[in-house]
């Protein structure tokens, strides 16, 4: 990670190669850089109060991605479950000087109240049940605080070799938890095999038996 205070152009940015913290940005930079990249960017810009991270990403980031949603699709479909997925839509919080975009999001329990936006409000108004992180080139550990203040109830991380979840104790801390209280089919096991299997083995593949594994276990 590397830290400084710079100014940058919108160029300078998508050609990042490696993840950057810049320090002393305010809200009204934040937002404009937000809206300029746009939500299709390659690039995922999380706010903590003046820290602007701004973290590139790649084809492997990219790909198990796209087949963890596949997998949480699969469920969807195998258990009759209301699965909204929110992909990496911006969170923010003006008044508490956060944003983020978590690699997935999902509303679970509160998917029947959910009301889809075509903008990004500045006060968070309903926090999704579930928010996902790959973090396979940088930890996502700084996003606990925020995910928690927003009341996102279950925090899923994945570093290449296991899928944590965490779940937001009355405390506002987050405990790591085996089984998914928001799918409760779904065990950090489970998520851990079969995306550790996706990065060597085709994904028809791993998703044909994870859809077995379901008809089984569902």
């Amino acid at each position: 990670m590397i830290t400084a205070e710079v100014t940058f152009s919108r160029e300078s940015l998508i050609n990042l190669k490696h993840p950057m913290e810049f320090v002393g940005i305010d809200w009204q930079t934040y937002e404009r850089i937000s809206e300029e990249l746009g939500e299709s960017s390659s690039l995922h810009l999380t706010y903590n109060d003046g820290v602007l991270t701004i973290m590139p990403v790649t084809e492997l980031h990219e790909m198990l991605i796209v087949l963890l949603e596949r997998m949480i699709g699969l469920v969807s479909l195998a258990t009759q479950t209301n699965i909204i997925p929110t992909g990496k839509a911006t969170m923010r919080s003006e008044r508490r000087k956060y944003g983020v975009e978590p690699d997935l999001s999902y509303f679970v329990s509160k998917a029947d109240i959910h009301q889809t936006k075509d903008y990004v409000p500045r006060e968070i108004e309903l926090a999704p049940d579930i928010v996902g992180e790959i973090d396979v080139h940088h930890p996502s550990d700084d996003k606990f605080e925020i995910y928690a203040e927003f009341g996102v109830s279950e925090f899923w991380q994945y570093n290449g070799e296991k899928l944590k979840i965490f779940k937001l104790q009355a405390s506002g801390e987050y405990k790591e938890i085996e089984r998914s209280e928001e799918i409760p089919v779904l065990t950090s096991a489970v998520l851990s095999e079969f995306l550790k299997r996706g990065q060597t083995e085709q994904q028809f593949a791993v998703l044909s038996d994870f859809q077995n594994w379901l008809q089984e276990n569902k």
